[in-house]
């Protein structure tokens, strides 16, 4: 993730006696881009550079291959400003940004710093009979992470007659369903304590087609007034998995 502070010490070079390559590789697919791809595209890239500046910026360009040939392909992108012994950051993004390769007094981080804004923090919320699951998004990373465990709510057995026809609804629905909307009040009140509803942008809420609309009803207000997105999940998964799967019903709504 990349923090503030980062983007903050990269804009204090802005102004800077001396050139700094500013290179954006990447892919607007969902998947990570390989290897081949990124050395692919940063030679397409560094063709555009004039005879002194493939000089100048030999062994950067070098160091930023060697990155690529030992780097893991799990981001959609990466990210490098480069200037001999006087700069050097890498970056990866959780988010697709266009190809680029400048050459400037100044690293070319304003394209960055409103993609950062515009990917803000979401809220995935996960529930089922027994629990609750929630962690916040943010650049594509867990932020922060929280479980509630209540009692757990069975489903409503069919009561039978003496004549053995069924009797529906009967008192162990009704209680069933109490206690399933008190359940649902108490993981509201675990959401209001987790997260701050103004760093939110909106809401996933996972588990079964069941509870989305019982759980979206029964948000704060704060929360509710956001977008609020339903995903069908086992909430029993790894989280990795429904991160993955949260980050693709994510990409819809920016």
């Amino acid at each position: 993730m990349i923090q503030p502070n980062t983007l903050k010490t990269l804009q204090s070079y802005n102004g800077s006696l001396f050139p700094i390559l500013s290179v954006y590789l990447g892919s607007d697919t969902l998947q990570a881009p390989t290897r081949e791809y990124l050395l692919t595209q940063l030679h397409s890239l560094t063709h555009n550079l004039t005879a002194d500046q493939k000089t100048m910026f030999k062994r950067d360009i070098k160091k930023i291959e060697e990155y690529i040939n030992s780097y893991t392909p799990s981001y959609r992108g990466l990210v490098f400003f480069s200037a001999g012994n006087k700069l050097w950051q890498a970056l990866n993004l959780e988010f697709y940004m266009p190809a680029s390769l400048t050459v400037d007094n100044s690293p070319n981080t304003e394209a960055l710093a409103k993609s950062l804004h515009s990917h803000s923090k979401y809220l995935v919320l996960l529930v089922d009979r027994e629990k609750a699951k929630m962690f916040t998004v943010e650049q594509g990373e867990i932020a922060e992470q929280a479980e509630y465990i209540g009692d757990t709510v069975s489903r409503p057995a069919k009561a039978s007659s003496r004549d053995g026809t069924d009797t529906q609804p009967d008192i162990n629905s009704r209680r069933s369903d109490m206690l399933l909307k008190q359940h649902i009040v108490e993981v509201t009140k675990a959401v209001t304590k987790f997260v701050k509803a103004a760093d939110i942008s909106f809401v996933i809420v996972g588990g079964h087609n069941e509870m989305f609309k019982k759980v979206a009803e029964a948000l704060p207000a704060n929360l509710r007034s956001k977008t609020v997105l339903g995903l069908v999940t086992d909430i029993n998964q790894p989280l990795s998995t429904i991160l993955r799967e949260s980050k693709k019903l994510a990409a819809s709504v920016k």
